[in-house]
């Protein structure tokens, strides 16, 4: 056997060739600057305080810590595929032939593996694993995706319960008197716009009930990239046992390390021959453990954030508003706190409870007990705005002196002469100094005397 001396013969004799993607470029892209400028980001995201009223943890796990787990995952791959090498093929004609990259491009997106199925015939039981070339971009995608209910929260927001609210978690430090300040802001804006916020609560579990749709939806987009193999990814990979020689694991089945790959004469770069490939996947190994834990995540969270909806619902038993009305009992007070809270639940609606939860944990206890006390009074429920009819049927049946203040039959205040008794008035005339003339014989016909008419006499 001939002795290799030169490095140009060893790359001649080979056996299998490297694909990778093209860079973008000799120090363009600093992975660890992006990867520092995404912590800093999530730094500063994570002490933001929430002031929300359609905002909470629940959704906060959803478009910021599951967002910033598929954004992680999307540049983890998306890295991986820019400075590495991504697959090695050769050629099942001749080993030694070096393949060529146009082959390579096919192999990455039409790779695939053969099932042992019973009574298949050849050719059958082909899996084409078409994700392996797309699985960053996928993420990115449901990234996205997972930002929508904070958008929608954003839009149903109120503006002036999230003002009292930030005030409220930014001097909730304080010990002094602005504290009671906030507290007295709090108690008017409540009394003021009590049975007014049902819309809010509404607003906040349409929310949630969105966020676990997209829960829902996610698993089944990615059941769908992953062919059908990744809702039950997880149970059926317990216990994790891993077979390296054979792969007939569950976790190697579902990404396979090896594949083959085989051209024909569909592909139009053959010459009208097939040519087959055996091709090493190498980010296969980081697929498996990245859609486990991303398995695992979304399990997670679709159990809490149903748990929170049916907490939500439960609002309306009144031993849950209750509990959530719950208060430590000040020593300087002498009434029984279920009283209180009571009261507060009869004054108050599905809406103002769900406030009064989001306030209490900016307050404290002594604080949130005065602010409910404020809300116990019985005489809140009983006082009514006065509301002007907009039915005419309905201002008809109103008295006529409450008719004129309304806007229709509104009119100038003109001043108006008193009535005129007539025997005052016959006097005033038969007066002859205040006539200015002598007084007639006939005060009832002077001046029709030369008038000779019949009708008249």
């Amino acid at each position: 056997m001939k002795k290799l001396k030169t490095h140009g013969d060893i790359r001649n004799l080979t056996h299998y060739t490297r694909g990778r993607m093209p860079s973008i470029g000799a120090g363009s892209v600093d992975i660890r600057s992006i990867l520092g400028s995404i912590l800093n980001v999530i730094k500063s995201r994570a002490n933001q305080i929430c002031a929300a009223t359609c905002d909470g943890l629940v959704l906060r796990m959803h478009y910021r810590w599951t967002f910033c787990l598929l954004l992680g995952g999307f540049l983890t791959v998306w890295y991986s595929w820019y400075h590495r090498d991504v697959i090695t093929c050769v050629s099942h004609f001749n080993a030694e032939t070096q393949v060529r990259l146009d082959y390579i491009n096919i192999c990455l997106s039409y790779p695939y593996v053969e099932d042992n199925i019973e009574g298949a015939e050849e050719g059958e039981n082909r899996r084409y694993l078409l994700f392996y070339r797309w699985i960053s971009w996928s993420l990115l995608v449901l990234a996205g995706i997972y930002y929508i209910p904070r958008k929608v929260s954003k839009n149903f927001d109120n503006a002036r319960c999230k003002k009292l609210m930030e005030d409220l978690a930014a001097n909730a430090h304080r010990y002094d008197q602005a504290e009671k300040e906030l507290v007295e802001r709090a108690a008017r804006y409540l009394i003021f716009n009590l049975k007014t916020h049902n819309g809010l609560y509404w607003k906040y579990l349409f929310v949630n009930v969105l966020a676990l749709i997209v829960d829902v939806f996610a698993m089944q987009y990615l059941d769908f990239i992953l062919q059908g193999r990744f809702i039950q990814y997880g149970i059926r990979s317990y216990p994790f046992t891993r077979d390296p020689r054979g792969f007939t694991d569950y976790m190697s089945q579902t990404f396979p390390p090896f594949a083959s790959c085989e051209l024909a004469v569909e592909n139009q770069l053959t010459n009208k021959r097939t040519e087959k490939f055996g091709c090493h996947l190498t980010i296969m190994e980081l697929y498996e453990k990245l859609f486990l834990g991303l398995w695992l995540w979304l399990i997670i969270l679709i159990v809490i954030t149903i748990c929170y909806i049916i907490f939500l619902v439960c609002m309306w038993l009144p031993c849950m508003r209750a509990y959530l009305l719950r208060v430590a009992k000040p020593a300087h007070v002498s009434d029984k706190v279920r009283g209180v809270i009571q009261s507060v639940a009869q004054n108050c609606k599905i809406g103002d409870i769900y406030l009064l939860y989001r306030l209490k944990g900016h307050l404290s206890h002594a604080r949130f007990y005065e602010l409910m006390t404020r809300l116990s009074d019985p005489t809140l429920s009983n006082k009514q705005p006065p509301v002007s009819p907009t039915n005419p049927q309905e201002k008809d049946k109103l008295p006529p002196n409450k008719q004129v203040d309304t806007l229709r039959n509104r009119r100038p205040n003109i001043p108006q002469d008193p009535p005129m008794n007539p025997e005052y008035l016959q006097q005033l005339l038969a007066n002859p100094e205040m006539m200015g003339r002598p007084q007639h014989p006939d005060q009832r016909t002077p001046l029709l005397k030369q008038n000779t008419s019949i009708l008249i006499e």
